[in-house]
C-alpha cells in the first residue's frame, strides 16, 4: 500500500479502456481509492479515437452497441437521449460522431467522481517512459522526470502509429513531405490543391480523406493497399442464430472458413445478408482464436486476415457513400500493389508499386504521403520507450506472434521468466495476440469490468 491509506491504481492510457478502468475501479471498490491516469495527449477519458472534432468521423458500430456498460446495454441511448448535441433521430438507428461519443465517456467519467467523492482521480500529461515493479507496488517514472508509486499499473495503452511496408528514403527536405502518424496534427499542413498518397486502404484511410474533404480539399488523393480491399459498409440487419457449436469450435482456418462459406451461402439462399452471419460469430470470435494453435494463427494473419478485417470491421452507410462517390468523381483513386520504394524530396513524394496481379510496375507521385496502413502490430519493432523498458527489463515479453504483450491469468504480464505479475496488468489492443478480437467497445467493455473486479478484491 501506498502513503496514501488508499488502494492507488496507475493507469497508462486516457482512452475508453482507461476511462472505463477507472470508472469500475471506483464504483466496484468497498472503500474509496485513488487513480492516477497517464496521458500525454491529456485525452483523458476519450484518447486519440474519440477526440476527434470532425463530425464526419463516425463510429463504427451501432449506437445501440456502444454503451460503456456491458451490463447497462440502454446507458449510452439514454445519455444521447438526454444530451442536446446528439442528432434528432431514433436513437438505435445513427451512427453518431466519435467526438460525440468522447462526451459520453467524459460525462460518465466526471459522473461517477460525482457520485464517490471520497475517491480520487489524478490526471497526469506526461508519457510513462518506463517503470520498475516490486512485490507489492510499482513505481512509474514519466517524461518530465517525475515518479508516482502506486499499487498495481494497468497498461491500456491502445494502438501504436503505423509503420511503413517499406523504409523511405528521404533528400534534404524530403521528410517535411511526410506524415507518418495522421493523428499528429499534420494534416492542417496540406493545402486544398495539393495532391496526396496514402499507404493503406482500410479504416485509417477513410478517416483521413474524410477529414481533408471537410477542409475543402481539391486536389487528387491515391491510396495504396496490397490488395486495394476497402471497409464494406454496415446494412440494416436482423440476427441470425449461432451456427458454431460452442463445444465442437472448429481448430484449422480451413475448416472455419468452408464452415462460414457454406453458412453465407445458405443464408443468402433465404434471403439473409453475409453480415448477419458474420456478426453470429462475434460471442465466439475469442474462443475460436484460443482454440487455434500458433501455427494456425499464423496461417489466418497471412492469408485470411485482410478479408476478416473488411468484412467485420465496417464502416456507416453514409460514410461509404461519400468514400464511393468520391472514387466516381476520380477525386480518389484506389490501387491495389504491393510498394516497392518510397522517395521523398523537397518537392514532394514518389512511389513505386507493383501492381497486383500481374508485373507491372507504376509510380506514383504527389505533394504529400500519408502513412494509414493501420496500427503498428509488430511488437518486436515498436519504439515505445515504455514498452521497450518493460521488454528489457523483464518485466513483460511479446505474445509468441509479437502482436501484443504476452498475458496469463486474470490479464496479468507474463515477464521475461515466464512467470505472470501480480501488479503489471494489460487490456485492449495490447493483448490482441491472446484474444484477437480486442479493440472494440463491446470486447473491451468487458475487460475492463472483469479487471476491476480482480484489482479490487486483491487490493482491499
Amino acid at each position: 500500500m501506498t502513503e496514501d491509506a488508499r488502494p492507488t491504481f496507475g493507469i497508462v492510457g486516457g482512452g475508453f479502456s482507461g476511462t472505463m478502468l477507472a470508472v469500475h475501479l471506483i464504483e466496484q471498490s468497498q472503500v474509496p481509492v485513488r487513480i492516477f491516469l497517464f496521458d500525454r495527449a491529456a485525452a483523458f477519458g476519450s484518447g486519440v479515437a474519440y477526440s476527434t472534432p470532425n463530425d464526419r468521423h463516425l463510429l463504427n458500430v451501432r449506437v445501440g452497441n456502444m454503451s460503456a456498460y456491458d451490463s447497462r446495454p440502454e446507458h449510452f441511448i439514454k445519455w444521447l437521449e438526454a444530451c442536446p448535441q446528439a442528432p434528432d433521430a431514433e436513437p438505435r438507428g445513427p451512427f453518431v460522431s466519435r467526438g460525440l461519443y468522447g462526451q459520453y465517456l467524459r460525462s460518465t467519467l466526471s459522473a461517477c467522481l460525482a457520485a464517490h467523492p471520497a475517491s480520487s482521480m489524478i490526471g497526469v500529461d506526461s508519457e510513462v517512459t518506463s517503470l520498475q515493479a516490486g512485490e507489492k507496488s510499482v513505481q512509474l517514472q514519466t517524461s518530465d522526470g517525475a515518479r508516482h508509486t502506486v499499487d498495481r499499473v494497468a497498461l491500456c495503452v491502445g494502438n501504436f502509429p503505423p509503420a511503413l511496408p517499406v523504409k523511405p528514403r528521404a533528400t534534404d527536405g524530403g521528410e517535411d513531405h511526410y506524415i507518418a502518424n495522421p493523428w499528429s496534427g499534420g494534416l492542417s499542413r496540406i493545402q486544398n490543391d495539393d495532391s496526396v498518397v496514402l499507404v493503406g486502404t482500410g479504416l485509417t484511410m477513410v478517416d483521413v480523406v474524410l477529414d481533408l474533404q471537410s477542409r475543402g480539399h481539391r486536389g487528387k488523393i491515391t491510396a495504396v493497399s496490397r490488395r486495394g480491399f476497402m471497409p464494406l459498409p454496415h446494412r440494416d440487419v436482423g440476427p441470425y442464430q449461432a451456427f458454431l457449436a460452442p463445444d465442437a469450435l472448429p481448430n484449422t482456418i480451413g475448416t472455419l472458413m468452408r464452415m462460414v462459406r457454406r453458412e453465407v451461402d445458405a443464408a443468402s439462399a433465404s434471403g439473409v445478408d453475409w453480415r448477419s452471419v458474420l456478426d453470429s460469430m462475434r460471442p465466439q470470435t475469442q474462443a475460436l482464436w484460443r482454440g487455434l494453435s500458433i501455427a494456425e494463427r499464423r496461417r489466418f494473419l497471412r492469408h485470411v486476415r485482410p478479408y476478416w478485417e473488411v468484412h467485420r470491421h465496417r464502416v456507416a452507410q453514409p460514410v461509404a457513400a461519400e468514400i464511393e462517390e468520391l472514387r466516381h468523381s476520380g477525386k480518389l483513386v484506389v490501387m491495389a500493389g504491393r510498394l516497392q520504394d518510397v522517395e521523398l524530396a523537397a518537392e514532394g513524394v514518389s512511389m513505386t508499386v507493383k501492381a497486383r496481379g500481374d508485373t507491372t510496375v507504376q509510380r506514383i507521385q504527389g505533394t504529400w504521403l500519408v502513412n494509414c496502413s493501420g496500427p503498428q502490430l509488430d511488437y518486436d519493432r515498436i519504439s515505445d520507450p515504455l514498452i521497450r523498458s518493460l521488454f528489457d527489463a523483464g518485466l513483460a515479453r511479446p505474445d509468441a506472434l509479437s502482436l501484443g504483450l504476452d498475458l496469463g491469468d486474470d490479464y496479468r504480464l507474463i515477464g521475461r521468466d515466464g512467470v505472470a505479475s501480480d501488479v503489471l496488468f494489460a487490456l485492449g489492443p495490447p493483448i490482441r495476440g491472446n484474444l484477437w478480437e480486442t479493440t472494440a467497445v463491446p470486447d473491451i467493455r468487458k475487460q475492463c469490468e472483469a479487471v476491476a473486479r480482480y484489482l479490487t478484491c486483491t487490493t482491499a
